[in-house]
């Protein structure tokens, strides 16, 4: 599906936390903004997710906007960082469930597609999320 809208983090986490709610989650936490910790916190019965989400640009109020959305080489590196957060965040909490969300977005998928099957290996999952509120998991 191919994304008009480029959405931010903030936009992203809104649009999931809804989809996760419709799913019988509970958001525990969220973080927007510029805020540290772990992007969504949810919780179901016995079992716990983290999250952690990226966007395709960054907000109008954010600091560091330079472009209208973030290059190949942005969308690595905060791919990248999100790997690390993730696994940080797995060590602290091992029992827990973990994974990453993107936009559904043309340029995120031809950066770093190919690379979110890996993920599954190390027992995270991830979500493509759309603007229109549909989200998939791969």
């Amino acid at each position: 599906m191919e994304e008009k809208l480029k959405l931010t983090e903030d936009e992203t986490i809104g649009i999931l936390m809804k989809h996760l709610e419709n799913e019988g989650w509970h958001i525990v936490s969220h973080c927007l903004g510029q805020v540290r910790g772990c992007d969504i916190v949810a919780s179901k019965v016995d079992e716990k997710l983290f999250i952690e989400v990226k966007g395709a640009r960054a907000g109008d109020k954010s600091p560091t906007k330079r472009r209208e959305h973030f290059d190949s080489g942005q969308i690595k590196t905060h791919f990248g960082k999100a790997i690390v957060k993730i696994l940080d965040d797995k060590h602290k909490n091992p029992t827990s469930g973990f994974a990453i969300a993107h936009p559904n977005d043309t340029s995120i998928k031809k950066a770093i597609g190919h690379l979110t099957p890996y993920l599954q290996g190390l027992g995270i999952k991830h979500y493509w999320v759309s603007s229109d509120g549909l989200v998939e998991e791969d």
